[in-house]
């Protein structure tokens, strides 16, 4: 079975060089959700391409244009808004893996769920470990994170 991925900021350039590993193995890995602030043209174009099961934007507007879209192409995509549901989409029961690519402080907290939600991290922001390293690294022992 392929891991279920989570890419939180999937419309950066990190976020877009971990899609293309995943389209380069796709028996290996699935794309489960996508995240992205603000480029809701990019992140539509990649729910189109790896039809994730979830897909989330910060903004409540974008997200519904997104879904009006979505669902005119035909898509069965969900999609959410807001930073709760980065968070729930990165501790979801069904995500094996999280990228986590989102740039700066806004990253911590769909991080830390998937550590206490004992997800594997990749870790692609150096934010989670600069501005609360310690709690970081226990939660990711208490919650047996990778």
């Amino acid at each position: 079975m392929p891991k279920q991925v989570v890419v939180l900021g999937a419309t950066g350039s990190i976020g877009c060089s971990t899609l293309d590993v995943i389209a380069a193995h796709p028996e290996r890995y699935r794309v489960f959700a996508l995240t992205g602030g603000k480029q809701k043209q990019a992140l539509l174009k990649q729910c189109l391409q790896f039809a994730p099961k979830f897909a989330a934007l910060l903004d409540a507007h974008d997200a519904r244009w997104l879904q009006q879209e979505l669902q005119q192409h035909g898509s069965a995509t969900q999609v959410l808004s807001g930073e709760q549901a980065f968070a729930e989409l990165a501790a979801h029961p069904d995500a094996d893996v999280v990228m986590a690519a989102i740039v700066g402080a806004a990253g911590l907290l769909p991080t830390l769920a998937a550590v206490r939600a004992g997800k594997r991290v990749l870790l692609a922001n150096k934010e989670a470990l600069v501005m609360s390293g310690e709690l970081f690294i226990r939660e990711v022992k208490q919650h047996d994170a990778t």
